[in-house]
């Protein structure tokens, strides 16, 4: 597959730095050639090798003078064969698959005319395409290579410059939570493969549905039982005919794909174990981070945000005089609702039919089968509304958001896997019936800018009040309960100390990553102690770190410290200690280990005793990076826990309780 031998390519790159220079030249080389560069997923290649630069495996000035050296010799390549073969090029394969895309470019280099070599380079597209074009329609070499070269020193940078940003946040991230680093690489995957799937998928069957779909129906005309009953449906006399007849062949899909997943979540282990896989991922990636943002995402699935907007933009579309249309959305909301509720009873009397009580059935998701009908069916008829070329956008716009929906519902434990893809695939199933009514009845058109307005701007303002009432609430509701285990207090302090884990993280970059001290003392009485030595408690940080992080010279007073994270928690004490050059920080972080003490049931924290020193990243950021604690700062250290009992164990293992 490609994401597979497009990963190892990244993961060799970054064992062998040496060779991303030549790699990346001969990425941009090809990814510039003449609709070769549709085939290859270069803008994925320069994102990742642009990470590597951010994780600083690779320098940045010879991948940009190489990814320059490759485009502009693509291009170069790409003119000739235009200029070398003119008109006659559209006739030559793979040239003749292509015509659409060929008179795009054409259109727009007669439009923009030398401007369009530059322009036409930062358009994905068109970018292979504009070269050979301008060859074509004659354009002077001299001119072309001028203006080709400064698009491609310019290009270079904004392809690597977005993977710079990622690759250098996942060096913060992975800093202070590797569990938010996972999270951040699993969504953004997510995110990019459904964009490029829609994009990819729709622009084929756009310029081929035509031919095929004239063909099924000639052949369910003739059929002696389909004819009959799909012939009212996909008359070829009405004008909708080809949209109602893809329709329907969605809606046969759609429905197959339920029934599928309705037969095998009760019948069969597969979905049960993925289910459950998936389940297991989902809790091993939950931090105290992603927590917030993912309980705010979840606030799509509240009623309020679907069914309001649906109500206000049902007003304007009776104000604006379109009857039908709104009977259409009133009937597919109303609809995709009740629909759901028959799927969700008939699953729950399943195991009482069919003797499955110790069976784990999943049923279809209300939240996620309503939002489906509401954003695909408003995508449909939005769509309806806008030139062909412009049709994907409503449709990326809602599986986008039922991706962040799903995501953070799976996330927080909210939904099964199968749950969720029934209730989508239920939703798009209605979607699919109600279009085929709509598409034929409702023939006047309406403004599709000002419903995009009304319905996102209701939907955006409903999410964010929902957000506002119930993310403190629910965060709290939706907490991970801590599982405790109970340990002798004699036991630990002699030789069990060694059952409690070494490292915070498992990532190989971070320099301080093991617990090199366990406290059997309430966090209330270490920080008093140390407070009187000259401590200080670090508040928590919230949003603004971001732009506290972007001031040109930071210290430690300017710059807060951010909290890091332990199984997905935050620490239970941060304090600080800021050292006499300003940039170099003592920090003391304590974590609940889940032990309990016997019989006094005290807390068992586990802690890290670290130097911080502020790191910079490309001159655009800064934040504090821990690094081991010298062995001359443990004295000092030890020396404020005077009251407390102390002992050094094992390999610089710092034990402390309250003294017997």
């Amino acid at each position: 597959m490609e994401g597979d031998w497009t990963q190892e390519l990244l993961s060799w790159l970054g064992a062998h730095p040496g060779w991303g220079a030549l790699t990346i030249f001969l990425v941009a080389f090809l990814e510039s050639l003449v609709l070769i560069g549709i085939l290859l997923p270069g803008m994925f290649i320069l994102f990742g090798i642009g990470a590597l630069v951010g994780l600083g495996a690779l320098e940045l000035m010879p991948l940009w003078i190489a990814a320059t050296l490759g485009a502009f010799c693509g291009d170069s390549l790409s003119y000739y064969f235009g200029h070398r073969f003119r008109g006659a090029l559209l006739d030559v394969w793979p040239f003749s698959r292509y015509p659409g895309l060929m008179e795009r470019g054409t259109f727009f280099f007669r439009r923009h005319g030398a401007k369009s070599v530059l322009t036409g380079r930062f358009i994905g597209p068109l970018r292979p395409v504009i070269p050979a074009v301008a060859g074509m329609m004659g354009m002077k070499p001299p001119r072309f290579l001028v203006v080709d070269s400064v698009a491609c020193v310019l290009w270079a940078p904004a392809f690597l410059i977005p993977g710079i940003l990622f690759g250098a946040s996942l060096e913060v991230a992975s800093e202070y939570t590797g569990r938010l680093t996972v999270m951040l690489i699993i969504l953004l995957v997510l995110l990019w493969v459904t964009w490029w799937a829609i994009r990819a998928i729709y622009e084929p069957l756009a310029s081929r549905s035509a031919r095929w779909v004239r063909r099924f129906i000639h052949w369910s005309r003739r059929h002696p039982v389909l004819g009959r009953i799909a012939g009212p449906l996909i008359d070829p006399a009405s004008p909708e005919a080809l949209s109602v007849a893809v329709t329907g062949i969605t809606l046969v899909l759609v429905f197959w794909a339920l029934i599928m997943l309705l037969f095998l979540s009760p019948f069969s282990d597969q979905p049960q174990a993925l289910d459950q896989a998936v389940r297991d991922l989902a809790l091993s990636l939950r931090n105290h981070l992603a927590d917030p943002v993912m309980v705010g995402l979840s606030q799509l699935s509240r009623w309020q945000v679907s069914v309001l907007p649906a109500l206000g933009l049902l007003l304007w579309l009776l104000g604006a005089g379109r009857r039908k249309v709104a009977i259409h959305w009133v009937i597919a909301i109303g609809g995709g609702a009740l629909l759901h509720l028959l799927l969700s009873w008939g699953l729950r009397t399943a195991p009482e039919v069919l003797q499955l009580e110790n069976r784990l059935l999943a049923s279809p998701s209300a939240a996620m089968s309503l939002s489906t009908v509401v954003l695909t069916f408003f995508a449909v008829m939005e769509a309806g509304e806008l030139e062909r070329r412009h049709r994907q956008w409503p449709y990326l716009a809602a599986a986008l958001l039922l991706l962040l929906l799903g995501t953070a519902r799976i996330y927080l434990g909210l939904e099964w896997l199968s749950g969720a893809l029934m209730g989508v695939t239920a939703g798009l199933a209605w979607t699919a019936i109600v279009g085929i009514a709509y598409r034929q009845r409702a023939t006047r058109h309406f403004s599709g800018g000002v419903a995009s307005l009304i319905f996102y701007g209701m939907f955006a303002a409903m999410f964010a009040w929902q957000v506002n009432v119930h993310t403190e609430s629910d965060l709290m509701a939706l907490q991970e309960p801590p599982k405790t285990q109970q340990l002798s207090a004699r036991a630990w302090w002699q030789e069990e100390w060694r059952q409690l884990p070494v490292d915070r993280t498992s990532l190989p970059a971070m320099a301080s990553r093991k617990f090199n001290a366990q406290v059997a003392v309430e966090p209330t009485r270490l920080s008093g102690l140390l407070q009187a030595q000259g401590w200080e408690q670090v508040p928590d940080s919230d949003w603004r770190w971001l732009l506290q992080a972007l001031n040109p010279e930071p210290d430690a007073v300017t710059l807060p410290l951010l909290g890091r994270a332990y199984e997905g928690q935050a620490e239970n004490l941060l304090l600080k200690k800021t050292l006499v050059s300003g940039n170099r920080i003592l920090t003391i972080r304590l974590w609940d280990s889940g032990y309990r003490l016997t019989p006094s049931g005290q807390t068992l924290y586990l802690g890290q005793l670290s130097e911080e020193v502020l790191r910079r990243r490309f001159w655009l950021f800064s934040y504090w990076r821990a690094v081991p604690l010298q062995e001359s700062m443990i004295g000092p250290i030890r020396a404020a826990l005077g009251p407390l009992e102390q002992k050094i164990v094992g390999e610089d293992l710092l034990l402390v309780r309250e003294p017997r």
